[in-house]
């Protein structure tokens, strides 16, 4: 019950905070609950947001939050938490296609038995296509090539993102995502999931 009150909750701060960003800047958010595929029995919500600053200079934001029965007869979970943000150039600005460029910082946290905190600079690429009316792609890829715990480093994380939205009124549209992302000391998962995204 805590989840869908939590994604809820995500939700609304997102609506509510972009009433404030939507006359200075153009945005865009999406928020989604996803459940893991492959075995891996995760299940969780993520949110994304997309801000205009300057011409072709965007903000860009990401937050996903699982949790996941370390056995199937146990009802003690691990929990993840990803997140990103960072800053992005468009060097392609098209009626039907877009691409953005850019580089952030990411932090991985798992909690289980023990706690895992990694983190890193990551480089970004992305894309935007609108293959038809209201409906649009948009899918990035982000590589921390220097993924640290503390000073100690571990090597990379590779994470990936691609989300199909229609839209079904002015500002807002309902969609698929599918996201990925795994480190060089294997922790990794796939999801899938729908939700909602906003445009202001």
């Amino acid at each position: 019950m805590k989840k869908p009150i939590c994604f809820m909750l995500v939700f609304l701060v997102l609506l509510v905070s972009t009433n404030f960003v939507a006359s200075a800047a153009p945005f865009e958010g999406d928020v989604s609950y996803l459940f893991g595929i492959g075995g891996s029995g995760s299940q969780g919500f993520s949110a994304h947001a997309l801000a205009e600053l300057v011409e072709q200079v965007l903000v860009d934001g990401t937050f996903l939050s699982t949790r996941a029965k370390e056995a199937e007869e146990e009802e003690i979970t691990s929990s993840r938490q990803l997140w990103s943000i960072g800053g992005l150039y468009r060097p392609v600005a098209e009626s039907e296609m877009e691409l953005f460029v850019g580089a952030g910082f990411l932090q991985l946290r798992e909690e289980s038995s023990e706690t895992v905190r990694g983190s890193g600079i990551y480089g970004k690429f992305g894309l935007k296509v609108m293959p038809m009316e209201k409906l649009s792609l948009l899918a990035d890829l982000s590589y921390a090539p220097k993924y640290k715990e503390d000073e100690e480093e571990l090597g990379h994380l590779f994470s990936a993102r691609a989300t199909l939205s229609y839209q079904v009124m002015d500002d807002l549209g309902l969609q698929g995502t599918v996201r990925y992302y795994k480190t060089s000391t294997e922790h990794s998962d796939t999801l899938v999931g729908g939700g909602v995204t906003f445009w202001f």
